[in-house]
């Protein structure tokens, strides 16, 4: 029987998975807070941990031809070390403070990318771990990890099928990663997700469908132009999520 839970699960998984496939990111962002309003919000981080990992896994698999698990790698490996600050700063700054911080950041860098201002790189390998550090610290404290990556790899003008691919790779070993620890820290109850992702799954596949199809008929100037307006959402809501509960 469908209940009105099921049909909600069901289209925010939907909703999300199109979002991801179209723009590379933003998954958990559409997932999680939407979720958080039908289910238990510890189920929540696991089933979009879980099912966040099968579209990528799908999107990495789609585009096989146009990204390599080495060319964000070293991304990953840095943004694991950028988690430990991450979590030691939860532990001695106002949450609220920082979200406002980090809101700020996210709007201000959005507007410069809107206005084409961009940074010459002269060494890649050091601005990739940069880039991986503050991917792994705001994971670690605010779940956007997405959009550091997605900035790095405008700056540099990177062909839309190239950043997809490769945020698709740099997320699944994130998700990958987070799962195996929620595993050993015992946090994953793998029967709470089992009814979740049944309905999930067709959603994820049929998300990736439209997305798909939406991702072929957007050029290079229109993909900036989502993908950019979905940072600076995320930028915005971290900002006014901070600036409410610091003034409530």
């Amino acid at each position: 029987m469908i209940t009105l839970t099921t049909a909600y699960v069901f289209c925010v998984v939907l909703f999300a998975s199109f979002l991801q496939t179209l723009t590379g990111f933003g998954y958990a962002l559409a997932a999680a807070p939407l979720l958080a309003l039908a289910i238990n919000p510890k189920d929540v981080v696991m089933l979009v941990l879980f099912t966040g990992l099968l579209v990528k896994a799908v999107m990495a698999w789609h585009t096989r031809r146009e990204g390599c698990f080495s060319n964000v790698f070293l991304m990953f490996m840095a943004s694991i070390t950028g988690a430990l600050p991450g979590a030691f700063v939860m532990a001695y700054i106002s949450n609220d403070m920082l979200k406002i911080f980090i809101g700020i950041v996210l709007v201000a860098v959005t507007v410069l990318m809107y206005r084409q201002v961009t940074l010459r790189i002269q060494n890649h390998r050091i601005a990739q771990a940069v880039v991986g550090l503050n991917s792994g610290f705001l994971a670690s404290t605010t779940s956007l990890n997405g959009p550091p990556i997605v900035l790095y790899y405008m700056n540099e003008e990177v062909e839309k099928e190239t950043i997809r691919a490769n945020l698709a790779r740099y997320f699944v070993l994130g998700n990958t990663a987070s799962l195996v620890l929620s595993y050993l820290l015992g946090t994953l109850n793998v029967s709470n997700l089992a009814s979740n992702v049944a309905i999930s799954i067709p959603a994820l596949l049929i998300g990736f469908w439209v997305g798909e199809k939406a991702f072929s008929k957007v050029d290079s100037q229109m993909f900036r132009k989502l993908a950019l307006g979905v940072i600076s959402v995320s930028g915005m809501i971290s900002l006014g999520s901070g600036l409410w509960n610091w003034l409530h």
